[in-house]
């Protein structure tokens, strides 16, 4: 008895140019709906107008036939007598095959998905700018953190007042802007938080901690520096009897007083974050650049085990003063093929250079510190973001809703998605997903004017609709 079976069970293509690689392309085939098409779209102006598409389908098909579409005008070929034909993918394709039995027939129809814009440009989006969330407007000065959960904005207004704001949704621009009771005149660019409390020195470097932003409590401690939370301690510098050391609070965290190295920064670092992995029995922190005692700018990575400091990298930016981390994410090509792969990244924005420019180029660094190069030419700033030193970089995910109605999907996701580090969630032919920007807040210009914006940043493949 003839088969009425007709299925095909796996797609791929091949190019007339085998520099392409785009053999390498997994397509995806949708059985229930009848589409076959490739989720990871092709880079920016591939040309799929002369592909040969590389078929297997059941072996009793008696017939399997290619249908283009051109301007309404249908063109049919014969696979089976002429699988080495190119076939034009800009135009709606379909693929009809026919079981052993000549009744049974499955139709498929097949897409092949380029990329409309680069999908590992970093887009600034000029439209998004919003100024920063002061009461009064034209604030001095400012300082971003990240706390319990949201952003908190330490302000000083244009008349010397001090205001608190913060974000009920940054997306929005929405910030509640509160009065502090901060009863003393605090350096501004000192503000840092603990998971538990923000921290922050006043003129004269006594520390004050606070759980809520709005009340302060007088440590009686006073630093020259603070350098940053190292899990629930935070770090600082303070003069001892004329000898500059390291030191901490709570001061029972345990972590002895050092004294800081000749080539230690004393200001003007970057923002100190801090890693865990399977390699380490403590979290590690770094940080990058800042001024010497000798107020001589340094371009060298401190890192810190939590029990001593040590030189991780030196040579590999400028000597520099007043840049910005943020952790972020890079794909790269790790073969011969499309496949992108994901990489976690560590960027270093901003900051002032030893001959009084800011600096414009973004370093990356895969390895925490010990290396860094210079991002690729289309994730660096465009020629309209300002130069600025003293900036804060937050890396904040916010949800993403779109709608699958006309886009082809799968169930279930590959094991190597390019994408797979988003997030998802689909209900029915809706998705969800957290989708990571790099928010900027202030910085000083070259010429020391405090920039009033903030601007927004997203690698653009991260806000695509995850393909799965």
């Amino acid at each position: 008895m003839p088969s009425s079976t007709a299925a095909v069970t796996a797609f791929s293509v091949k190019a007339k140019d085998t520099k392409l690689k785009i053999d390498s392309v997994f397509f995806s085939i949708d059985l229930n709906r009848g589409v076959i098409f490739n989720a990871d779209s092709l880079p920016v102006g591939t040309d799929v107008s002369k592909l040969v598409p590389v078929i297997t389908y059941t072996s009793s098909a008696s017939a399997v036939k290619l249908t283009v579409n051109t301007n309404g005008k249908e063109e049919e070929k014969d696979y089976k007598s002429s699988p080495n034909d190119s076939i034009d993918f800009s135009n709606p394709v379909k693929l009809t095959i026919t079981a052993e039995d000549n009744t049974t027939v499955r139709s498929y129809n097949i897409k092949v998905n380029v990329h409309t814009m680069q999908p590992d440009s970093l887009t600034w989006d000029r439209l998004a700018v919003t100024p920063l969330p002061s009461a009064l407007g034209s604030p001095r000065r400012q300082k971003t953190v990240q706390f319990a959960g949201t952003t908190y904005s330490l302000i000083e207004e244009s008349n010397g007042a001090y205001s608190l704001a913060v974000a009920r949704d940054i997306l929005t621009a929405d910030w509640e802007v509160r009065t502090p009771d901060l009863g003393f005149q605090p350096d501004v660019r000192t503000l840092n938080a603990t998971p538990t409390h923000l921290c922050l020195l006043d003129i004269s470097g006594v520390l004050h901690t606070s759980a809520d932003g709005l009340t302060w409590t007088n440590t009686g401690l006073v630093w020259t520096n603070i350098i940053g939370a190292y899990g629930d301690t935070l770090l600082g510098l303070r003069n001892n009897a004329g000898t500059l050391v390291h030191t901490c609070w709570p001061a029972d965290a345990g972590y002895a007083e050092t004294a800081v190295k000749a080539d230690f920064p004393v200001a003007g670092y970057s923002d100190f974050v801090q890693f865990s992995n399977r390699w380490t029995t403590l979290p590690i922190g770094f940080m990058t650049g800042g001024r010497l005692a000798d107020g001589s700018l340094t371009e060298k990575t401190w890192g810190f085990d939590g029990d001593h400091w040590e030189v991780l990298s030196q040579n590999m930016v400028p000597h520099i003063d007043g840049a910005a981390i943020v952790p972020y994410y890079v794909y790269r090509k790790t073969s011969s093929s499309l496949v992108q792969t994901e990489f976690a990244v560590w960027m270093l924005i901003g900051g002032l250079l030893e001959d009084g420019t800011c600096n414009k180029t973004i370093y990356v660094s895969y390895d925490n510190g010990v290396n860094w190069y210079a991002a690729d030419t289309q994730m660096q700033l465009p020629d309209y973001f300002p130069g600025l030193y003293d900036l804060d970089a937050l890396m904040i995910e916010w949800p993403k809703q779109a709608s699958l109605e006309g886009n082809w999907t799968t169930k279930a996701p590959r094991a190597l998605a390019p994408m797979a580090r988003i997030k998802y969630e689909v209900d029915n032919y809706e998705v969800y997903w957290d989708c990571p920007y790099i928010y900027v807040f202030g910085g000083h210009t070259a010429g020391g004017a405090l920039n009033n914006q903030i601007w927004r940043g997203v690698l653009n493949r991260l806000s695509f609709i995850p393909q799965f």
